[in-house]
């Protein structure tokens, strides 16, 4: 035990012995140069202006990404109705393979020679 409180002794001695030294300034010389290199690296005052792309232009037009998300909220819930609104017409086959509703009566459904039938 006392091994171990040596030890924290010692570091705590070391760290008062080094938080009581002030910090060295650095010299005229390094800052002159630090300073002269931040200034080059500037850009010329006066410059041109910075433009926004396309994207965000129409996005500020639209309202935002709030406004974005509820019109591509409403623009699924428009197709989703759209397509329902097909099969009430008759134009249905165009995703059911021109089959329509006849698919299940003139075509069967039968795999490795097993017939399913509903009910």
């Amino acid at each position: 035990m006392t091994d171990r409180q040596d030890k924290v002794n010692w570091v705590d001695a070391l760290l008062d012995d080094v938080s009581g030294a002030a910090p060295a300034d650095p010299s005229g010389d390094l800052m002159a140069r630090v300073l002269a290199d931040a200034e080059a690296a500037m850009p010329a005052p006066g410059g041109a202006p910075v433009r926004e792309g396309l994207l965000r232009q129409v996005l500020a037009g639209l309202g935002g990404w709030l406004s974005v998300g509820g019109l591509v909220a409403a623009t699924a819930v428009g197709f989703a109705v759209g397509l329902g609104a097909l099969s009430t017409v008759g134009l249905d086959a165009l995703w059911q393979g021109e089959y329509g509703a006849y698919y299940d009566d003139t075509l069967g459904f039968s795999v490795n020679g097993w017939d399913f039938e509903e009910g």
